[in-house]
């Protein structure tokens, strides 16, 4: 009894699969009927019907060649003549080697004898022309040639209307074959049509409908719903499913009874942990929407969870540098833009600067579905900051007006103002003075980092074109790239839009930029830097790449501020990057790195587009 739907089904599928065969059957003897008696038209006259036109044709040039004897030289006709008398007995050999009709061997053997008789009147006709005149030429061409050539045609015209209404007949068979075959194979298929809707009508009966009761208890299954139950009867595979399926349901009950209160603890648990964490952590979905967030941020933004979640996170939270940072995360940018953003928050007249860092949440099949985004007060960071910034500006102040004297001193002294000096006084006192103007270089570095992190340098900030900022940054390393041997490339297109910028202070940073890449590509000739720009949204992308040495992973996110070098044997004072990027920040834009250690480096930065 357990195996009766599967023996009906397989009695169902034997039944389903004779009608069809026995369709198929049907359907392959007409088509091969049909597909006979249109062979026999193609093989039986087709070839005959082109030899009989074949040949109309070739008698037709051969006396437009004759006539055409009488007014023109008689080599060119000839040639005609004989050409087109040569396709004629073609076609006529092909004519008699395919004679499929009673009525063409008679035709064919009248052709063939009035053709010789044809031929032989024209070399009469040949020979009236060259001894004696047109006249004399044109009465044998209308008395003797032309009433033979209007019978050979007639004739040819004869077997081509013989295997035309041939063909027609053979037409009329295989159209007859068609019908009869198109009639049957409809009365056979309705009959296996009906039988097939019967024997669906009976499945859905049997067997659908259980199955769709089925499918319509599994979906409120799904949806939370576990007390569900099916009706069981008889004792067939239907009737024993239903029974597993009402057990699986009874026990997902009683699981769902139980584990409810564990999963409550565990979530409990899990949002208690990100309560506890001091710093900002705010979950948002694919959507944007703040699916998370915790005390911290309640505290810092002035909200209550219970009245924010499955929002947008704009509508709760209207900061534009925060969401900017949540939306390259959700699309999966990276490489080109830093993975922090530092902003700043006014909070009851206080102001709080975060650093804002966001990671992807991805599932099993690597799908970005959301975004963590962690938010670390770094207010008293920017007071140190601030307090050894003030303090080197102040220091650098006092050093500047002795290493002034100093340098005036040595100037006078390797001039020879105060008296003569022996060479090693002087080796001692050159020294001396490289030393103080290395000193002054980075006094002067450092007041002018000072006074741009202070505000106090104002930036002449206007439209200007990037090429010609590119082309004056450029200006003071011609030499250095010749005698090192490097390769600078430009690609900077004289179409992009004009940028929002200071002129000098962005040549500098390029300046800087390059200077950089000049210490660290290699020195046999193999050096290259490229230059490049493009637009992206309302901004263009400045890039400097070089091939040199690299900048360490761990060195990267440091390597813009004061004091830092990626190699400490190349010289410098570690402050040219710090000074580029509080300029690119003075512009509303940014600066970062990507390296990989012997594979170069590429300095990027941003600039708004005017207008």
């Amino acid at each position: 009894m357990k195996r009766s739907i599967r023996l009906k089904m397989i009695t169902i599928f034997i039944f389903l699969f004779v009608v069809l065969g026995t369709i198929a059957i049907w359907s392959i003897t007409n088509f091969t009927r049909l597909g006979s008696a249109i062979e026999a038209i193609m093989e039986a006259n087709y070839q005959s019907v082109v030899s009989a036109q074949s040949m109309t044709l070739a008698l037709e040039r051969q006396d437009s060649a004759e006539l055409a004897s009488m007014f023109s030289p008689e080599d060119s006709t000839a040639d005609i003549f004989v050409y087109n008398q040569n396709e004629f007995l073609k076609a006529l050999s092909r004519a008699e080697d395919n004679i499929t009709e009673p009525e063409e061997p008679a035709i064919l053997s009248s052709i063939g004898e009035l053709y010789v008789d044809y031929v032989n009147r024209y070399y009469v006709l040949s020979e009236i022309r060259r001894e004696g005149t047109v006249e004399e030429a044109s009465s044998y061409y209308y008395k003797n040639i032309l009433p033979l050539f209007e019978e050979v045609k007639q004739l040819t015209r004869d077997l081509l209307t013989v295997n035309q209404e041939e063909m027609l007949a053979k037409r009329n068979r295989a159209l007859e074959v068609a019908r009869n075959a198109s009639f049957s194979t409809a009365i056979i298929s309705s009959v296996a049509i009906l039988l097939g809707v019967l024997f669906s009508m009976y499945l859905i009966v049997k067997i659908v409908r259980p199955i769709t009761l089925l499918i319509e208890k599994i979906k409120l299954i799904a949806e939370g719903d576990y007390k569900q139950q099916l009706p069981v009867k008889g004792n067939d595979e239907i009737a024993e499913l239903s029974r597993e399926f009402n057990t699986m349901a009874a026990r997902l009950n009683s699981y769902e009874e139980m584990n409810v209160h564990k999963l409550m603890e565990e979530k409990q648990k899990a949002e208690g942990i990100v309560d506890s964490i001091g710093d900002v952590v705010l979950v948002t979905d694919s959507e944007n929407r703040l699916i998370v967030l915790n005390r911290a941020a309640e505290k810092i933004f002035d909200i209550r969870k219970e009245e924010v979640l499955r929002n947008h996170f704009l509508e709760i939270i209207k900061n534009e540098e925060i969401f900017e940072q949540i939306k390259k995360t959700l699309g999966g940018e990276k490489n080109e833009e830093k993975n922090f953003v530092d902003v700043n928050l006014e909070k009851e007249g206080e102001k709080k600067y975060f650093r804002v860092k966001s990671k992807p949440i991805k599932n099993e099949q690597r799908e970005i579905i959301g975004v963590v985004t962690l938010m670390q007060d770094i207010t008293k960071l920017k007071e140190v900051d601030s307090m050894k910034s003030e303090f080197v500006s102040t220091v650098s102040h006092e050093f500047r007006t002795p290493l002034t004297s100093m340098g005036m001193a040595v100037n006078l002294l390797l001039d020879g103002t105060t008296g003569d000096i022996s060479e090693e006084q002087r080796e001692l006192l050159e020294a001396l003075k490289e030393d103080q103007e290395r000193l002054n270089s980075l006094v002067s570095d450092l007041l002018d980092l000072s006074r741009i992190e202070s505000g106090k340098i104002q930036m002449d900030i206007q439209p200007n074109s990037l090429d010609e900022i590119v082309e004056n940054a450029l200006r003071p390393f011609p030499i250095q790239l010749k005698e090192r041997g490097v390769k600078l490339n430009i690609d900077v297109n004289k179409d992009l839009p004009k940028v929002k910028a200071d002129f000098n202070k962005i040549s500098w940073v390029i300046t800087n930029l390059v200077g950089n890449a000049l210490r660290y590509v290699p020195k046999d000739g193999t050096g290259k830097i490229e230059i490049s720009a493009r637009k992206t949204m309302n901004k263009v992308l400045v890039s400097v790449s070089d091939n040199g040495t690299g900048i360490p992973e761990d060195m990267q996110e440091k390597i813009f501020e004061k004091f830092v070098r990626a190699n400490d044997n190349q010289g410098g004072t570690g402050l040219g990057l710090a000074i580029s990027r509080e300029i690119l920040l003075a512009h509303g834009g940014e600066i970062w790195v990507s390296s990989k250690q012997g594979m170069g480096s590429t300095f990027y930065f941003t600039l708004y587009f005017s207008g």
